[in-house]
């Protein structure tokens, strides 16, 4: 089952955050040979959306993915709820998991830089 984290995200500005990815017993979620991917939604049912930099934070045995956007990414998305997930694939495509997922409020931005 996927870890359930919220985030908020400032328009126009650098989002970061790293989550330790855990394994039902609680012990550490071993990384390695998977790459972590990520996108957001407007709904579920949505059929485009906005990619997340994901990627592993560190030694893979630690179990920590980092997830951002760059100003100029997250200034190009409206202002609202969105859903989205972290899936890790082997590379072959045989193994896909979800290990995160959640709710991320796009913050409106007010200051707009020349």
């Amino acid at each position: 089952m996927a870890v359930q984290i919220n985030f908020v995200i400032d328009q126009g500005t650098a989002f970061g955050a790293v989550a330790t990815i855990q394994n039902e017993d609680g012990s550490i979620f071993d990384l390695t040979g998977l790459t972590p991917y990520s996108q957001m939604r407007k709904s579920y049912y949505t059929t485009s959306g906005f990619d997340i930099t994901a990627e592993v934070d560190g030694p893979p045995t630690e179990g920590n993915i980092k997830l951002s956007l760059l100003p100029v990414e997250s200034n190009a998305i409206k202002a609202g709820r969105y859903v989205y997930d972290v899936e890790v694939h082997d590379g072959t495509g045989d193994y896909v998991k979800r290990v995160l997922q959640g709710i991320i409020t796009v913050s409106p931005q007010v200051t707009k830089t020349p």
